[in-house]
């Protein structure tokens, strides 16, 4: 139980700031949009609204329902999480493990397709990225929609004091092919982000196209992720049954965060211009609070 507090705070902790930045970073992008009229941030818009929804998800149905006890305040909460709204919400665990794989495909082929043709393939990439992600999003119900055949319940252990919500498909053949996915897009990610480095490293880019190499940057270090969570879960498919599985199963939850909030502090490193735009902002909020600060001081000042 005192385990289960510490993962949660820990989720807690290193999540806040995350969805805050990722929350600021959409507002910035938006309201300048010209600055930011790239594929690349629309494909951060969608991937960000997706690491959002699997945070918020693996938050609540994996982590704080593992400290809810029989009594506490959101038991009822959980006790009432059943039938389709428990079965959607098992299968978007597994489910989103198929989106971010594929986004984290598609958004390398994104870096290296407009690092060989920017002024060919970009408008394309602007034009139709939204066809793309809602391809990458219904495709893996191809493998989930066997979630919703299977019964899902929300079970209370004594021993661990908490709640898990499970379902009658076998874990063996949760992982039959979602593991195969994994390994298969993990290797076409790293294919495309070694081809783009290698390109990026035998050319001299323009001022545009080096712009677009340091988004190229962000994706290999989530590519590396990925691939770290990849090699974690299929140790775990290998070692089922063994000590080791039970602490890899522990440690995976905290690299899929690692993989799903790590991209708006990547963004915020590595793009000059968003950063810029950010501390402007900043600085206008801190200015106008100085400014109405004062205003109320000269009145108070008057009035006494």
């Amino acid at each position: 139980m005192v385990a289960s507090w510490v993962y949660v705070l820990l989720s807690i902790i290193y999540g806040l700031p995350s969805i805050f930045l990722y929350i600021f970073s959409y507002f910035v992008i938006i309201n300048y949009r010209k600055s930011f009229d790239s594929s690349f941030f629309n494909l951060y818009i969608f991937d960000g609204l997706f690491n959002l929804f699997t945070y918020f998800n693996g938050f609540v149905f994996i982590r704080l329902n593992s400290v809810t006890c029989d009594t506490c305040f959101l038991s009822s909460f959980y006790k009432n999480t059943t039938g389709n709204i428990l079965k959607f919400i098992v299968a978007m665990t597994w489910h989103m493990a198929y989106v971010q794989y594929g986004t984290t495909v598609l958004i390398s082929a994104n870096r290296l397709s407009v690092l060989l043709k920017y002024n060919v393939l970009e408008p394309v990439w602007r034009k139709y990225t939204w066809i793309l992600i809602v391809f990458v999003y219904f495709l893996p119900f191809l493998d989930t929609h066997r979630y919703f055949t299977h019964d899902a319940d929300m079970v209370y252990s004594d021993e661990t004091e908490g709640y898990t919500g499970t379902s009658s498909l076998p874990i063996d053949d949760s992982f039959y092919y979602l593991l195969p996915f994994m390994i298969i897009s993990t290797i076409c990610s790293v294919i495309l982000n070694v081809i783009s480095l290698l390109f990026v490293k035998s050319v001299k880019l323009q001022k545009k196209t080096k712009v677009e190499s340091n988004f190229l940057i962000i994706m290999t270090i989530t590519c590396t992720a990925q691939l770290f969570g990849m090699i974690l879960s299929v140790s775990r498919v290998i070692l089922a049954g063994t000590k080791i599985a039970v602490r890899l199963a522990q440690i995976l939850p905290f690299v899929s965060d690692g993989l799903t909030l790590v991209q708006p502090w990547l963004l915020v490193v590595f793009c000059h211009s968003l950063r810029e735009k950010m501390k402007m902002i900043l600085g206008i909020r801190k200015s106008n609070l100085q400014a109405v600060s004062s205003q109320v001081l000269q009145a108070r000042s008057v009035t006494s």
